[in-house]
């Protein structure tokens, strides 16, 4: 099967099965579902698609948590979950503080632009 029209069929799978999920503090505006099921399809299907790398199946750890994350993983995780598009340079400037206020909205926490424990601890679900 061509590996594009695979990436639909996951996709499109994903987009009906993320319609029938709700999160505990509200659900996500679907825009930003798609999102990160996009970014989820990409990270999945990068390496068969761009190069001829061996793939591992082995999840990685970051080893980060909550007290230990660096700016860089939450930018990384900020990307991963499809909110934030810019460099994953280490800096907070505006466009990371309007990515963790709108995460921070959209999971129902205090939006203050902050990555405090508990944004860093739903980041953290999207880090490798």
């Amino acid at each position: 099967m061509n590996r594009m029209w695979m990436g639909v069929g996951v996709l499109a799978a994903a987009l009906t099965v993320a319609g029938c999920a709700t999160t505990k503090s509200g659900s996500a505006s679907l825009e930003n579902r798609v999102q990160v099921l996009e970014s989820k399809v990409q990270t999945l299907e990068g390496p068969v698609m761009t190069s001829e790398a061996p793939v591992s199946f082995e999840k990685e750890s970051s080893g980060a948590t909550a007290a230990t994350m660096t700016k860089k993983q939450i930018q990384q995780a900020l990307k991963n979950a499809g909110y934030y598009d810019g460099k994953i340079d280490g800096k907070i400037g505006p466009k990371t503080t309007a990515a963790i206020k709108q995460f921070q909205k959209d999971l129902g926490l205090k939006a203050d632009g902050i990555a405090g424990k508990n944004t860093k601890e739903k980041l953290l679900k999207y880090l490798p």
